[in-house]
């Protein structure tokens, strides 16, 4: 059960404490770093064949199910494709795609915008096919415009589930290869030769797109999920408690935070989380969820909600929800932190996950202070040039000369005599 924890005593204190200090002091998980790299390093140097022998160690045996894809399930996709895909063309409208100027010197500047050649997207399989981390990776990656997008997902995923099959047809995906976890993601790198490496996974995944982050650029740092929700005394708990709910059913390890002001909202969300995971006990998510909340889940009671507000700001975590009218008129303040900020009763983190529009795969473990939630941007790089007509490069080079010889760099400066002339 989840633990109520009095924020302004000491022992509460401390506790918030220790949390904010591993956010600010977060280091990579090293020991599955060790276990991915021989994986990646061989995959990176032999390609197929280091692939094809690590799919078959690793990823669960293809027994392909044909089965016809449930005409709800078809509506429904759309339903968040359309919805996805209008949020982020709108993103795209709002970006410079170019500049160009030309300074005092006649020294003329031009910055354009150009979409990757090909985009991998990692789509997890590991207990079901989750459609919403295809959409939220295919459909961005085809708005910026970029030509070649490739799936890799595990070879089990891809034979026994229709509708990714489906999915992947109605989306235009490109390429899919059938290899899931760090080799998938090396994979993508050696074997498809992708240029940037997208979507969520396990912590292998994770350690994965680290290690070939020096050769193809990756979304962002990920861990297991969190949601930290910031209520004052008028919220529903019913409401609260299903989506702290929500929240555990992703992982064991996910986080479940809940900040108040009000210790009657927080004995009541207790009680309405044992109701609800009641309802759930004949599914295999009830043991999941009861672990998060032990593990990760936290109540912590403020004097003021606006010191809730001020601690929910320094943890930046990846989903933030907020409802109640005094919590919510200080919204603003967790916004520029939050990984996604949800704002009112009716607008759930679940909500968010599949048709709402903006995108789900966000940073997680405090990573939200220095990334952003995946947009069109990513799929995105900037070209500069600039263009120095003579008589600028006659004024200029001369002072770059200084420059070069004061950090040695005689060639440099050579160089740069010789436009002086």
């Amino acid at each position: 059960m989840i633990r109520i924890v009095d924020a302004e005593a000491r022992a509460g204190k401390k506790e918030l404490e220790i949390l904010l200090a591993g956010r600010r002091g977060a280091a990579p998980d090293f020991a599955t770093l060790k276990q991915v790299l021989p994986i990646v390093e061989d995959v990176l140097r032999r390609g197929k064949p280091a692939l094809r022998k690590y799919v078959t160690r690793f990823d669960p045996p293809a027994v392909r199910r044909n089965a016809r894809v449930d005409e709800e399930f078809a509506r429904a996709f759309r339903v968040a494709r359309r919805r996805i895909e209008a949020y982020h063309r709108k993103q795209l409208v709002s970006i410079s795609s170019e500049f160009s100027f030309r300074d005092s010197l006649g020294v003329s500047f031009v910055e354009k915008s150009a979409p990757f050649d090909s985009v991998g997207v990692y789509v997890p399989g590991g207990r079901a096919f989750y459609p919403s981390s295809l959409l939220m990776g295919v459909v961005p990656a085809r708005v910026a415009g970029v030509r070649r997008v490739v799936v890799a997902t595990p070879r089990g995923a891809w034979a026994s589930s229709p509708e990714l099959r489906w999915a992947a047809r109605e989306l235009g995906v490109d390429e899919v290869l059938r290899a899931g976890g760090a080799h998938g993601i090396a994979g993508l790198v050696s074997v498809s030769g992708v240029a940037k490496i997208v979507g969520p996974g396990n912590r292998f995944v994770a350690a994965a797109k680290h290690l070939v982050s020096g050769l193809v650029a990756v979304d962002m740092p990920a861990g297991p999920s969190e949601v930290l929700i910031v209520v004052s005394a008028d919220a529903d708990p019913a409401l609260v408690a299903a989506d702290l709910l929500a929240q555990a059913e992703h992982d064991p390890d996910a986080k479940c935070l809940l900040f108040t002001d009000s210790r009657r909202l927080a004995t009541a969300v207790q009680d309405a989380i044992a109701l609800q995971l009641e309802t759930f006990e004949e599914t295999g998510s009830s043991k999941v969820m009861r672990a998060a909340l032990r593990r990760g889940g936290r109540v912590f009671l403020f004097k003021e909600i606006s010191r809730a507000v001020s601690f929910g700001s320094a943890f930046a975590a990846e989903h933030v929800q907020v409802f109640g009218k005094a919590a919510e008129r200080l919204s603003p303040r967790l916004l520029p932190t939050a990984g996604a900020l949800f704002i009112g009763a009716s607008t759930p983190t679940a909500l968010g996950d599949y048709v709402l529009g903006p995108n789900h795969v966000l940073p997680t473990g405090g990573a939200a202070r220095s990334f952003s939630g995946l947009s069109v941007r990513d799929f995105l790089r900037w070209g500069r040039s600039v263009s120095a007509p003579p008589k600028a490069a006659r004024r200029l080079a001369p002072k770059a000369a200084v420059l070069a010889r004061f950090e040695g760099l005689v060639a440099h400066a050579s160089a740069l005599d010789r436009r002086a002339r």
